[in-house]
């Protein structure tokens, strides 16, 4: 079964992806998810009579996704290359740790359509831009996430919401005053609609800091 959804969320993410290609034509959509079949030896009807056995015991379903997902970074991981980012006024640039870098998301993985995230570290930094930046695959071409992004100050939230339009490599930023001390970064995900047979890949996930030019730094050892 392992083997099966990892081919099938394949075939979903390319089909995602290339929305465009795939919208008008029924057929060509059908006839990549046949290949898959195909190529496991399995009809359709098994396939739905799998996943509504699996669909009574989350558990056994849970340790397929979380083996799915090594297996997705692994090959991604080797396939692609990373974007090039544009040149950065300052190189002081931090990566923070978070408490989850990579999942699969699904309805069984949501709490009312949302993930959350949060740096694992107290950060007592002054100033500076605070990044989020993840890939996102298999997003269908209706679905529109809201991140939200939070820098918890000492006497303020500043809080940041974007709309994901497409998969791919998504990014978004928080920048505060020299005098501001930040002491938590956090945020969630949410998703407006979410079905039971959408599987949602989100890999790469980092939270990041960069002093601007002229900023002076505070920075403490990570805890």
């Amino acid at each position: 079964m392992e083997k099966v959804l990892y081919d099938i969320y394949l075939a979903d993410a390319e089909i995602n992806n290339n929305y465009t290609i795939f919208a008008n034509d029924s057929a060509r959509k059908q006839n990549l998810l046949n290949s898959v079949l195909k190529k496991h030896k399995i009809t359709e009807t098994v396939l739905e009579t799998s996943l509504a056995w699996y669909s009574g015991h989350l558990d056994k379903y849970v340790r397929i996704n979380d083996n799915i997902s090594k297996r997705y970074v692994e090959v991604t991981e080797k396939l692609r290359s990373k974007e090039e980012t544009t040149a950065k006024v300052n190189t002081d640039q931090t990566v923070l740790p978070v408490n989850r870098d990579r999942f699969l998301l699904s309805i069984f993985d949501l709490y009312n359509n949302a993930r959350t995230f949060k740096a694992d570290t107290v950060l007592n930094r002054y100033g500076g831009t605070y990044e989020l930046q993840f890939d996102i695959l298999g997003l269908p071409a209706s679905f529109r996430p809201v991140i939200t992004l939070c820098v918890q100050c000492n006497d303020t939230l500043i809080v940041k919401r974007d709309t994901i339009n497409r998969g791919g490599l998504f990014s978004t930023s928080v920048e505060i005053f020299q005098v501001k001390q930040a002491k938590n970064i956090f945020g969630s995900i949410y998703f407006p609609e979410f079905y039971p047979e959408t599987t949602v890949f989100v890999q790469n996930f980092t939270l990041s800091h960069r002093l601007i030019s002229g900023n002076l730094s505070i920075d403490q050892p990570a805890k």
